[in-house]
């Protein structure tokens, strides 16, 4: 148990008294386990002298003060003040016993120095064990405080280093798309936080020839946006031919699988992606799906699914990925998409369930957002572009867009009508 301090305070006139009195509340002092340890210091040398200042004292003593007669009653408030701000306690001896006496705030009290020295006694030892309390939760709260700056600047390290992987991972995807005559390229490119698993890309590879890729790494975060750099290195669309030959969308995803399948650090690395090549002279699209929703051929009011399908990327290696060959003819919309369209839009999924409906129409009912996107020239709208503001406008009006679940990314390629380019 720690021994309690207190420390007796006085003009140079008074301490020879004062030294006296220390010794008589010592000798009525309630705790018969042991003594306080008495200190004497001027008053000169604490406060009262100037209230303004700082009271150093950090030895965790109890204060008995003997107040000067004649002290203004605006000083021994500043000093009453000065002392709770620095949570010391205190017991203040006045010698002009007027209102001023038996004033008590928050550990500081005052009274008459006619008061018994058995009362100064019991006084101080309640205060003492008070200020052993105080000096306990002021040192865990200075190291909470010390802790909070250390967790304050290691979360500003790590805004700032997910600030410069977010500017790393957009440097990847295109910053403009072709403008190929007679295709439009569309898309909206929404990350939950600082970084996205998902990644895209649309660059062409000849003449004739447009590659476009859209992956969806498994997971979220830092681990997902690393896996995302992988993915756009391995499906180098700019390195799509070898040896004078269009390397095939089946063949981009078999390397790029094999890729993740090679992960020295036996962390396994999942991903789902679609791969596609656009003739944008005879308007054929070759497509490989690895796991991914599969992509929409969107003509007028109808819609197709492309079934090209193919197992999740990073599973087991010499995995095969067949391909669907498909036209786009002039006024169709191919669209791609991640999965994080499912939680985009939960109010569709929970009115169609409770409307009775089956559970696979409420899992795709989140299409009925994203079909129009392939319908904007029959709705007179300028540009493949504005249809997917009008997305991005529903996005922002879904409950809870400002958290949002997860990535959402959406590519469309559309051919022009001859009556759609004309009016362009």
């Amino acid at each position: 148990m720690s021994k309690h301090r207190i420390r007796f305070v006085g003009t140079e006139d008074s301490l020879a008294q004062l030294s006296a009195r220390a010794e008589s509340i010592c000798r009525v002092w309630p705790d018969i386990t042991g003594k306080p340890d008495i200190l004497t210091q001027t008053i000169e040398e604490t406060l009262l002298h100037n209230a303004s200042a700082e009271i150093a004292i950090d030895d965790g003593a109890v204060l008995l003060v003997s107040v000067p007669k004649g002290t203004a009653s605006s000083t021994v408030y500043k000093t009453i003040d000065l002392l709770r701000a620095t949570r010391i306690s205190a017991v203040l001896l006045l010698e002009d016993c007027t209102s001023d006496t038996g004033h008590s705030s928050g550990g500081v009290l005052t009274t008459c120095t006619s008061t018994t020295n058995e009362v100064l006694a019991a006084t101080l030892h309640a205060l003492c064990s008070r200020q052993e309390t105080i000096n306990d939760l002021t040192r865990d709260l200075n190291i909470s405080v010390r802790s909070s700056g250390g967790v304050r600047e290691e979360m500003e390290r790590i805004s700032q280093e997910l600030s410069l992987a977010s500017t790393i991972q957009r440097e990847l995807i295109p910053r403009h798309l072709p403008e190929i005559e007679g295709v439009e390229f569309g898309v909206l490119y929404r990350p939950a936080g600082f970084v996205s698993g998902d990644i895209y890309n649309v660059q062409q590879i000849d003449d004739r020839h447009v590659g476009f890729f859209l992956a969806d790494a498994v997971g979220h975060g830092v681990p997902a946006a690393l896996l995302t750099m992988i993915i756009s290195r391995a499906l180098n669309i700019r390195g799509g031919v070898e040896d004078g030959k269009l390397i095939s969308p089946s063949d981009a995803l078999a390397r790029l699988n094999d890729d993740l399948c090679d992960v020295g650090d036996g962390n396994p690395r999942f991903a789902t992606a679609v791969y596609g090549i656009l003739d944008t002279q005879s308007g054929f699209i070759q497509v490989a799906n690895a796991g991914h929703p599969s992509p929409i051929r969107i003509r007028g009011s109808e819609n197709y699914d492309v079934e090209a399908g193919g197992p999740l990327l990073g599973v087991f290696h010499d995995a095969q990925f067949p391909e669907e060959t498909i036209e786009l003819a002039p006024g169709d919309t191919l669209l791609l998409y991640s999965d994080g369209f499912e939680m985009a839009f939960p109010e569709k999924a929970d009115a169609v369930t409770q409307g009775g409906k089956d559970k696979k129409k409420a899992a795709m009912a989140y299409l009925e957002h994203l079909l129009p996107i392939g319908r904007w020239m029959d709705r007179g709208q300028k540009t493949l572009a504005c249809a997917l503001g009008d997305l991005e406008d529903k996005l922002d009006e879904a409950s809870g867009s400002l958290h949002q679940a997860d990535d959402v990314t959406a590519l469309a390629i559309s051919r022009r009508g001859v009556a759609a380019k004309a009016a362009a």
